[in-house]
């Protein structure tokens, strides 16, 4: 059986092992990045199905992290966490191309997040909730 390797990254630890520990539990494979330069080695590394990133990080935020992999690895599903709601993100031009969660979510909200990337469902699907 193929486990499809999801990468968290995130600044925060506590968030950062949330995520982890709610993707283990599922039965995904998990690594961690404290910060998107760090993400991106792991993804130039390869293996990794789906970023799950925090949008507001040293060195290299999720918004430059997701930028620099849409060039690399366009088909890499990257899913924005952040504590800004999805209005206010839109307004500064920041779209994900897979979804954004807004913190805090729950486990069940991250773990259905991250199925809908893997089957490549609506890129304008918000935190669940489509965005007409």
């Amino acid at each position: 059986m193929v486990t499809e390797m999801i990468l968290v990254v995130d600044d925060e630890p506590s968030i950062r092992r949330f995520a982890a520990r709610a993707l283990l539990e599922e039965g995904f494979a998990v690594r961690e990045a404290a910060d998107g330069a760090q993400a991106l080695e792991m993804v130039q590394a390869g293996g990794v199905s789906v970023l799950v990133s925090d949008v507001v990080m040293p060195r290299l935020n999720g918004v430059k992290l997701m930028e620099a992999l849409a060039r690399s690895h366009p088909q890499l599903p990257v899913l924005l966490m952040s504590g800004y709601a999805a209005p206010e993100l839109e307004g500064m031009g920041i779209a994900a191309p897979c979804g954004l969660l807004t913190k805090p979510f729950s486990a069940e909200q991250l773990i259905e997040e991250v199925r809908r990337c893997l089957r490549g469902a609506d890129p304008l699907t918000v935190a669940g909730k489509a965005d007409a």
